[in-house]
C-alpha cells in the first residue's frame, strides 16, 4: 500500500469513527415486557437458604475419621469436614 492509499484509508476511518461513536451512546431500548417497580426487593430463595444452611466444619479436626475401616465410611464419615 502506498502512503497517499493509506492516509486516505486513514482519513476515512476517522470520518466514520465519529458517526459510529455517536450511534453508540443512544439510549438502548427496554425490552417488551419488562416493568419497573419500586419499592422493597423480596427475599430470595437463596438468601433463606443460606439462613437455614447448618454451619460447616471446616475448620474442625477429622482425624477421627480415619478409624473407621473401610474406605467407603472414612470418605462419608470425612465429607462434611471439606466444604
Amino acid at each position: 500500500m502506498t502512503n497517499k492509499a493509506l492516509a486516505t484509508t486513514l482519513i476515512a476511518l476517522l470520518a466514520v469513527l465519529p458517526a459510529g461513536q455517536a450511534l453508540a451512546q443512544t439510549a438502548p431500548a427496554k425490552a417488551a415486557g419488562m416493568t419497573v417497580v419500586s419499592g422493597e426487593p423480596k427475599a430470595t430463595k437463596t438468601a433463606a437458604a443460606a439462613a437455614r444452611k447448618a454451619p460447616t466444619k471446616v475448620n474442625e479436626d477429622a482425624r477421627h475419621c480415619l478409624d473407621l475401616g473401610t474406605t467407603a465410611e472414612i470418605v462419608k464419615c470425612a465429607e462434611p469436614y471439606r466444604y
